[in-house]
């Protein structure tokens, strides 16, 4: 490795070290190391050719959608480490040709997300998933996405909107196909580094498939910019191919990672767009998820982003608006309108907790009533949970509803957040029942 150990240290200077002993799974204090001995001495296994990767700490399980789980690893110090490292030092070879209305390719050093930011004004967002150690990034890219939409749903006057993603798309990653392309794009300088790279991808996850390397997926591990990185540079060729396709026929294509969308003035133009994306994609191994291609007409896709509401969430100190939003919020609930319903009401979280006193008194009981709901309240992360604590005066009723779902929720992501929320805001909280459930939720590995 040609990298001194000095600068080895200093690339992970940050964000990121400190979200490292930020886990939802605990790291004892005593058991946190002393960051420069620590990565002086993993420089020296790496170079030495000594280093294998170690059995992931631990699994969240959080819900995918209707009850299907999503498996996150959470690696030691060690291994995410050794990860960060390797996408780090690749990540200028890797983030270049970025297709015009793709989003969500930001890098750790952050040279595709300045390109970004030529095009893109800002838009306030509703939130932030757990796994990425640089929110802002993250909330940067996913509102000039939704900007870019807005903006071609205004000046395009499309007349037919598809919306589709990716089957298990993290998961489905061919490894071999991913090596090729990375191959190609990096200097043979930085041959080391991918060697090291996919001799951690193959073998992190040996607990379960024992001692044959891996050669399909990659981890959606808690610290997830590193996997977001190799697989948006993995839809590149695919990119360029559907965006020559929608120019050619004058539509218009977006991603933001798995998340695409195609806007026409023909149907027929939008489904053999369609149709091309599946064959393309099935070249590198994947294929679009059947279930949850959704066609909407200018109408509906209006509604459906609810970009009337989010504009009248944008001015975070205008009462008026902010009312307005929340009314229509709960108009459109009760029409049955397709909407982004939980985005929308964690944005109208993150308005009231900056101003609790801008929500008029008739939407005030509606709005923490369904706040309070079961359904919604198992869905949050810590960060959200924060939010709510920070605007609710007598958090018993809080923690009521919280506790009685903690032997009915079947993922332990809750349980892990709920010990790590407790332990901040609730003086008393029985924590041996929720490490009891997180003992029986756990995956076991034989």
């Amino acid at each position: 490795m040609k990298i001194p150990k000095s600068e080895f240290i200093k690339i992970f200077a940050g964000q990121f070290w400190s979200k490292l002993g930020d886990s939802l799974i605990p790291v004892s204090m005593n058991l946190r190391p002393i960051k420069n001995v620590f990565l002086g001495n993993l420089y020296d296994e790496i170079t030495n050719k000594k280093y294998y990767p170690d059995l992931p700490r631990g699994y969240i399980v959080s819900d995918k959608h209707n009850r299907v789980s999503r498996i996150v690893p959470v690696f030691d110090y060690r291994d995410s480490c050794t990860y960060f490292f390797c996408v780090k030092q690749l990540e200028d070879a890797i983030a270049v040709n970025r297709v015009d209305g793709t989003f969500g390719g930001w890098t750790l050093g952050n040279p595709i997300k300045q390109k970004e930011e030529v095009e893109i004004d800002d838009l306030p967002i509703s939130g932030i998933p757990p796994n990425t150690y640089n929110p802002v990034k993250w909330s940067n890219n996913w509102r000039d996405f939704q900007k870019r939409t807005y903006q071609y749903f205004l000046k395009g006057n499309f007349t037919c909107f598809l919306k589709f993603d990716i089957a298990n798309f993290f998961d489905t990653i061919n490894l071999r196909i991913l090596e090729d392309k990375i191959r190609l794009a990096t200097p043979k300088e930085q041959s080391f580094v991918v060697e090291l790279l996919f001799h951690f991808l193959q073998n992190w996850n040996r607990g379960f498939e024992r001692y044959s390397r891996k050669t399909v997926g990659i981890p959606q591990d808690e610290i997830g910019d590193c996997s977001r990185i190799l697989a948006n540079f993995y839809l590149q060729d695919y990119d360029a191919f559907i965006k020559n396709l929608c120019d050619k026929n004058s539509a218009v294509y977006l991603r933001y990672a798995d998340d695409q969308i195609v806007m026409s003035n023909n149907r027929d133009v939008a489904l053999d767009i369609l149709f091309a994306a599946s064959k393309e994609l099935f070249k590198i191994n994947l294929n679009i998820n059947s279930s949850k291609v959704e066609e909407f007409s200018q109408h509906e896709f209006l509604q459906y982003w609810a970009f009337e509401i989010f504009e009248n969430l944008e001015n975070e100190q205008d009462g008026q608006k902010a009312n307005m939003a929340i009314q229509t919020y709960f108009d459109w609930l009760g029409k049955g309108v397709n909407f982004r319903s939980d985005s929308v009401l964690k944005r109208i979280i993150t308005v009231v907790a900056k101003n609790v006193n801008i929500l008029d008194p008739h939407l005030r009981y509606r709005l923490f009533a369904k706040i309070y709901e079961p359904n919604f309240l198992v869905t949050l992360e810590y960060w959200w949970l924060n939010k709510l604590a920070a605007i609710i005066g007598d958090k018993n009723e809080l923690y009521k509803v919280l506790d009685a779902q903690m032997t009915k929720v079947r993922f332990n992501q809750y349980h892990y957040t709920l010990l790590k929320f407790y332990k901040k805001w609730r003086q008393s909280y029985p924590e041996n029942d929720i490490l009891k459930c997180i003992d029986e939720l756990s995956i076991k590995m034989e």
